[in-house]
Parts: C-alpha cells; sequence; structure tokens
C-alpha cells in the first residue's frame, strides 16, 4: 500500500476519533460530569490531534504538495482550537459553553467540507 494512502487513512480515523470525543467532552462539559477530570480525558485528546498532525504533515511531504485548500483547513482548525479553549476553559456560563461548542461544531463540520471538496469553499463553493 502507498505511504500517503496509510497517512490518509490514519488522518481520516483521527478525524473521525477528535470530532466524536470533543462532541462527548462537550456534553459532559454542559451536563457537569465528573469525567472530564478523569486522566484519560484528559490525555487522549492530546494524542489524537497528535497523531492528526502528524498524518497531515506526512501527506503534504509525501504529496509534495501544499494547494489553497490546505491553508483554509490549517486556519480552521485554529480557529476550532480557539472555540474549544473558550468552551472548555474560559465560559463561564452555560450559555457561554454552549454558544462556543456550537461554534466549534460548526466549524469542525465546515473544515471537513473543504477537506472532502478540496475546496477553499467547501461544498458551499
Amino acid at each position: 500500500m502507498d505511504s500517503y494512502v496509510i497517512f490518509k487513512h490514519l488522518h481520516m480515523t483521527a478525524v473521525v476519533l477528535s470530532g466524536l470525543l470533543f462532541m462527548v467532552r462537550g456534553l459532559w462539559l454542559l451536563q457537569g460530569s465528573t469525567q472530564l477530570q478523569a486522566k484519560w480525558v484528559k490525555i487522549t485528546p492530546h494524542v489524537i490531534d497528535t497523531l492528526l498532525l502528524f498524518s497531515a504533515i506526512a501527506m503534504l511531504v509525501v504529496a509534495q504538495q501544499f494547494p489553497v485548500w490546505v491553508h483554509v483547513k490549517i486556519t480552521l482548525l485554529v480557529v476550532y482550537i480557539g472555540l474549544g479553549v473558550m468552551a472548555f476553559k474560559k465560559a463561564k456560563t452555560q450559555g457561554q459553553k454552549l454558544t462556543f461548542l456550537l461554534a466549534a461544531v460548526a466549524v469542525y463540520v465546515f473544515l471537513i467540507s473543504v477537506a472532502l471538496a478540496k475546496s477553499p469553499a467547501g461544498f458551499f463553493a
């Protein structure tokens, strides 16, 4: 199997796991669950995101390409992370937490749209 394909499958798996875990953690945040304090819950997102970043860089190196839509994905990733930080660390009220969580999920969905469409406008082009 081609190394690009291996990195792509690793990347796609990490994308799904990252999004699912984010949503589960978001629900726990809104419920005030003590699960958020579990050691695995604090460590696992960093492991998944490291695999996500490693696989993305590996695909770019192997493909020797850096198309415009990749720049958009990187920018959206930074926004997604920022919204997550706001939801989990900075927001004080339930309304603020919910707003930041929903915004982060919207950015996540748009980021996937950009990746699948391989277009800076995603499926909205």
